[in-house]
């Protein structure tokens, strides 16, 4: 089930607008986060966002980004990989060009909508724009579109997020990647501990039934949290992973890492998760960003079992944390 919301008017008039689906209904719009209210708000007739802001709408690289990305091409099948979308900033002329799993290669052609909240100064809170994808250099469209966190909202200042959704090629096909300044190998700390927090979004296969039918695709977000020891080689962590079928959040437990694998020095650290009741297959695979790892992204993939239903699915999805003061 997709849902849309436009314009709600909260107390010190301050509207919020959503144009990208919320917890159920993955299948048809692209993943957000934070998870959805408890209850819809009633759109509000006439509230007009505010123009986006001039500038950039992501991240601002001279090379091409690390990409790290999960997609659902249909109930049933999911899929995390790594750099299988392409995404690169040219400050010559401020336009990003991407490459998705399905699509050819184009340019981002901001629609001048958001999502977010404003009042009638502005935007308050702008969280991400929502753009159209050209065909190769030309003007022509592509029936795909693409959500960028907005940068001077985010958390992360090497790393985010972005989102896609389109009908090919079997019906719907969305996706949710995270992207960023790969660390330098040399800069990678030798010394000391670090820990690092941050947030998920992916997506299920399906939503499980205990007779073992899928229904739609759900949205995945939540929190996760890593430990190192750079001068030991060792990595510790858990996930804590939510969906909301309908309205209300749903925790689906700690996943806790297990078989993690990290060497003094690497760019890079993997794992596995701790999964109460399944034994099923479960695996992270990630690499740091940004000067002296201050950040990292990372794609995983695990089971879950839906509290309501006790069926059990496949989830997966990216994180982008970010090292604590």
């Amino acid at each position: 089930m997709q849902r849309s919301i436009a314009g709600k008017i909260f107390p010190l008039a301050v509207t919020t607008l959503f144009l990208s689906a919320c917890g159920g209904g993955g299948a048809g719009g692209i993943a957000s986060i934070p998870p959805p209210p408890a209850s819809p708000p009633s759109p509000t007739a006439g509230s007009t966002p505010p123009p986006i802001p001039s500038g950039p709408i992501g991240l601002q690289s001279a090379k091409p980004f690390k990409t790290y990305s999960v997609r659902t091409g249909g109930w049933g099948f999911i899929s995390a990989e790594v750099d299988a979308v392409r995404i690169s900033y040219s400050a010559a002329d401020g336009q990003y060009t991407v490459s998705l799993p399905d699509y050819q290669e184009g340019t981002l052609l901001p629609r001048g909508a958001g999502s977010g909240s404003f009042d009638s100064g502005g935007w308050v809170n702008l969280r991400s724009t929502i753009s159209d994808v050209t065909v190769g250099s030309g003007s022509e469209k592509q029936l795909v579109t693409v959500t960028l966190d907005w940068p001077e909202s985010s958390p992360y200042t090497y790393t985010s997020f972005g989102s896609w959704s389109g009908p090919l090629p079997m019906g719907h096909n969305n996706g949710v990647f995270a992207y960023g300044i790969p660390t330098a190998v040399s800069d990678i700390p030798v010394t000391g501990e670090a820990n690092y927090t941050g947030e998920i979004r992916g997506l299920t296969n399906g939503e499980p039934t205990v007779g073992g039918a899928i229904g739609p695709v759900l949205d995945v977000f939540g929190s996760v949290a890593l430990s190192f020891d750079f001068a030991a080689g060792t990595l510790s962590g858990e996930m804590k992973p939510q969906i909301a079928p309908v309205w209300d959040v749903v925790p689906l437990g700690i996943y806790t890492f297990r078989d993690t694998v990290y060497a003094p020095g690497s760019l890079n650290f993997s794992g596995a998760f701790l999964v109460p009741g399944s034994s099923a297959d479960s695996y992270f695979s990630g690499s740091f960003t940004g000067p002296q790892g201050a950040e990292l992204m990372a794609n995983w993939l695990a089971p879950f079992q839906d509290p309501t239903t006790g069926g059990w699915g496949t989830m997966s999805g990216v994180w982008v944390a970010r090292k604590g003061d």
